[in-house]
């Protein structure tokens, strides 16, 4: 008798190598319109090592992809405020399971024989929804087989004739932060290569069907400095990079921040001699001492750097090559004709202490780069007002002071969120050890506050190591004989990365899809919106009240999703 079992699960369901096969499906229902994918994840297990699986997709087409499922582990669990528990011992009621475990998340593109190395084996078909004229249902057949004996699986994609129009400049605006030195490490390739160019060529391309539209262009990948210590834009490093966006997809750009805050954590041996001062008595006071001064010691210094240079803001020097990257940057704008689709940050997160600093670098920001936008993301809610054009708070401070951002909005400014690692607890945030379905609601959210035009993370590929299977939640900066873990360094599962390096190619990940998900919902509620808007708010408090208020059910969220696709067909 064979051991052998397969089933469908719902991609927005977590799935775990420990999952049970019969707590799946042999038959699943999807709803979705045109512009959209349909996909489910299908798992088995009794598989015997060394003997192929194989999948034959059946269907009204070949245009499917199917993929086989990576888990990641997930070492420790998000705090229930922010960072992870590791940080304040803090536990988080609000978690999908208790760490540590594996989670299926990543998406490697096989054709349709795998060789499995276990007994347990996940897969995701993926198929686009095209040319729907009326509302239509395509059956799909996957039969899985293995060691001579097969499970037949059925899926049902009823297809409605709205349209999701693909992301560009005039969609919602999405963006997380690249790190062009973590592709050309992963992939083992030559920063600015035309092999590296055209890996870059990938990620976008993969950003864009996440229905990512902005990208971040960091100033220390296109300016360098010169024995003067003088900076000096390399205007053919930039341009490459723009035309390389530009065939992906995207028009928009957002200017990394010119500043950084003079005060770390990864080498100030002043920190630590604080530490060496202090009368512990235990372990544990121990512990929380490092905790607090951590938190203390980054957040309150009051200087800020011209991050190529080092050199303070508050010196002529400092000044003077802030002006000049500043000048360059502008003048290649304006050759250009990029300033109607350019938004520069000033420096990331300024804070309280900082607002004195932060209010001189946006003076000279907007006197030598007039006509572009400053986008900043904020700690505070007052202390910088005047001093951007578009806010970037997370989104617990954007919800708990939404009052106060409202005020801004009527006073001209423009309004973005994001997330990191923070915020933790029942928040939507898009870490592994949460819900899929709050990826969904993050993109559901400016249906609900439709002043957010926005929605910006850093973390795309911020991968730890060439392996990402092997770990998640740490980013230690010390050495591996250091014995001083940065607690406040130490970011929850997931943060880092949403996009993986595979061998040839960048990787999806389940989140990402999650997310993409929801942006293409969202374009389907804005197109009710506009036909009736009371019927798309209601539908959206069916589901979404807010960032810590919303429907944890992927069957009630399915139910919703057909109702506002009916919807559509109605008006």
């Amino acid at each position: 008798m064979s051991l052998f079992q397969a089933c469908l699960f719902d991609e927005l369901e977590p799935l775990y190598p420990d999952s049970r096969p019969e707590a799946g499906f042999t038959r699943y229902e999807l709803s979705g319109a045109n512009g959209a994918y349909a996909g489910v994840h299908i798992f088995m297990n009794g598989l015997t090592p060394g003997i192929p699986v194989s999948l034959k997709v059946e269907g009204p087409h070949r245009a499917y992809k199917l993929f086989s499922l990576l888990p990641v582990p997930v070492e420790v669990n998000t705090g229930a405020d922010q960072r992870s528990e590791y940080l304040k011992d803090d536990r988080n009621e609000n978690v999908i399971r208790r760490a540590p475990f594996f989670v299926y998340e990543i998406l490697e593109p096989v054709f349709n024989t795998v060789l499995p190395a276990m007994t347990i084996a996940a897969f995701a078909f993926r198929t686009p929804i095209e040319y729907c004229r009326a509302k239509e249902t395509k059956q799909w057949t996957i039969t899985v087989s293995h060691e001579g004996h097969e499970q037949v699986l059925r899926v049902d994609v009823i297809q409605y004739p709205a349209v999701i129009p693909k992301a560009d400049q005039t969609t919602h605006k999405y963006i997380n932060w690249f790190n062009l030195e973590a592709i050309a490490r992963a992939h083992r390739l030559e920063k600015w290569s035309p092999s590296f160019m055209a890996m870059l060529e990938r990620y976008l391309r993969l950003a864009v069907y996440s229905r990512q539209n902005m990208l971040n262009l960091s100033p220390g990948d296109f300016f360098d400095v010169d024995a003067g210590g003088n900076p000096v834009l390399n205007e053919a490093r930039l341009s490459a990079v723009i035309e390389v966006s530009r065939k992906a997809g995207i028009y928009l750009f957002q200017g990394g921040a010119f500043c950084g805050r003079e005060k770390g954590l990864a080498d100030d041996d002043a920190f630590y001699a604080s530490l060496d001062h202090a009368n512990f008595t235990s372990p544990e006071q121990i512990l929380t001492a490092f905790k607090k001064l951590a938190f203390e010691y980054f957040d309150n210094g009051t200087e800020a750097v011209f991050a190529m240079t080092g050199e303070r803001i508050s010196s002529p020097k400092g000044q003077e090559q802030l002006r000049s990257a500043l000048a360059q940057l502008n003048a290649y704008l304006d050759q250009h004709n990029l300033k109607a689709g350019w938004m520069q940050c000033c420096l990331d997160e300024p804070n309280d202490a900082l607002k004195e600093t932060y209010h001189l670098i946006s003076q000279i920001t907007r006197e030598v780069l007039p006509g572009v936008p400053i986008l900043e993301p904020v700690l505070p809610t007052e202390a910088v007002s005047g001093d951007l054009d578009i806010w970037c708070p997370t989104v617990e401070t954007y919800e708990k002071n939404r009052a106060f951002f409202e005020q801004r909005v009527l006073a001209g400014d423009r309004i973005f969120v994001y997330t990191c690692l923070t915020p933790g607890g029942n928040y939507c945030n898009r870490l592994l050890d949460m819900e899929r379905l709050r990826m969904v609601w993050l993109a559901w959210a400016p249906a609900l506050y439709s002043s957010i035009e926005g929605f910006l993370h850093w973390g795309a590929n911020h991968t730890l190591g060439h392996d990402p299977q092997k770990r998640q939640a740490a980013m230690f900066t010390e050495q591996v004989m250091e014995y001083h873990p940065k607690y406040a360094n130490f970011l929850p599962a997931g943060d880092p990365a949403i996009f993986y390096p595979g061998h040839e190619t960048p990787l999806s990940s389940v989140r990402s899809e999650a997310h993409r998900i929801g942006y293409e919902d969202l374009c389907l509620l804005q197109a009710l919106a506009k036909k009736d808007a009371e019927k798309a708010a209601n539908l959206v408090k069916r589901v979404f009240r807010g960032y810590a208020d919303f429907e944890k059910s992927v069957e009630a969220y399915r139910r919703v999703k057909r109702d506002l696709l009916e919807l559509l067909l109605e008006t």
